[in-house]
Formats: C-alpha cells, sequence, structure tokens
C-alpha cells in the first residue's frame, strides 16, 4: 500500500512538472512573437508545437527574430537580397529545433547561450573580403540549431 502511495504521488509531481514546463515555454513562446516586427516586409518568424519551412526567395535580407518552441523550422536565406554589409539575428529555442540556410557570401559571428542543446555552424564563406555579416544571438534550452549553405 505504501509503495502504491508513492507511485501515484510521484506521477502526480511528474505530471504537474511537465504541465507547468509546458506553460512556462507557451508563455515564452507568445512572448517572443509579440516582439516581432509586424511590418509586411518583416522575416520574423516562429514556431510554437509544429514544423515550418520557408524560402525567402528574391526578398530583401532585414534584422530577423526567429524562435521555435516545441517544434522545428528550416528557413531557406539562400537567396535573399543584401543592401547592407551586416544584420542581425535573434533567436530563442526551447525545446525545439532550427535549420537555416544562408548564402555563400554570408559571414557568422555567433554568441549564444545552450543549455541541454547546440550548435553547428556548417556554413563556408568563399570570399570573406567582399562578406555579409550575419550576427546571430542565439539562447537555446534543449534543443539544436544549424547553419549551411546552399546545398550543391
Amino acid at each position: 500500500m505504501k509503495i502504491k502511495k508513492i507511485l501515484i504521488g510521484t506521477a502526480v509531481a511528474v505530471a504537474t512538472g511537465m504541465a507547468l514546463y509546458h506553460a512556462c515555454v507557451i508563455k515564452k513562446g507568445k512572448d517572443f512573437e509579440a516582439s516581432f516586427d509586424k511590418s509586411p516586409d518583416s522575416l520574423d518568424e516562429s514556431v510554437l508545437y509544429g514544423g515550418k519551412m520557408k524560402d525567402y526567395r528574391d526578398q530583401t535580407m532585414r534584422d530577423t527574430k526567429i524562435g521555435a518552441f516545441f517544434g522545428g523550422m528550416q528557413l531557406d536565406f539562400s537567396d535573399v537580397v543584401t543592401d547592407k554589409d551586416d544584420y542581425r539575428m535573434d533567436i530563442s529555442i526551447m525545446n525545439g529545433g532550427l535549420n537555416i540556410i544562408v548564402p555563400d557570401n554570408f559571414k557568422l559571428k555567433i554568441v549564444d547561450t545552450c543549455k541541454f542543446g547546440g550548435i553547428a555552424d556548417h556554413t563556408v564563406c568563399v570570399d570573406p573580403d567582399n562578406s555579409v555579416a550575419l550576427s546571430v544571438f542565439a539562447d537555446i534550452t534543449c534543443g539544436g540549431l544549424n547553419f549551411e549553405n546552399t546545398p550543391e
């Protein structure tokens, strides 16, 4: 009888903890989305409990905010139009993953905070003297972020 009560108590504690964690992640995702640029030219993206694939072909590159909360995305920036020498990308990931494809003239500078997650930078800048700087600021909790050039 005592073991049964311990098991039931443990199950209730685990279920409550999971529910609270999910509520916190959902709140963080909604707060992140609330800070988005609402203009029609915005490249800001977020996913909550789902998946997405986006291609930004012939769109003008801008500073962006990207979030993945219990979901994943692949974003293809390989054919964006650049009119500046540097851009900023703010990324927040909680229990999600991102795969970001960038042109081969982008040079990445990544500043990150990873907790139970990681970042992979598989990009190669073919012309460092004429590159476009992409400053990435990433906050990752239980997730992953991958950067790569256009697959050939």
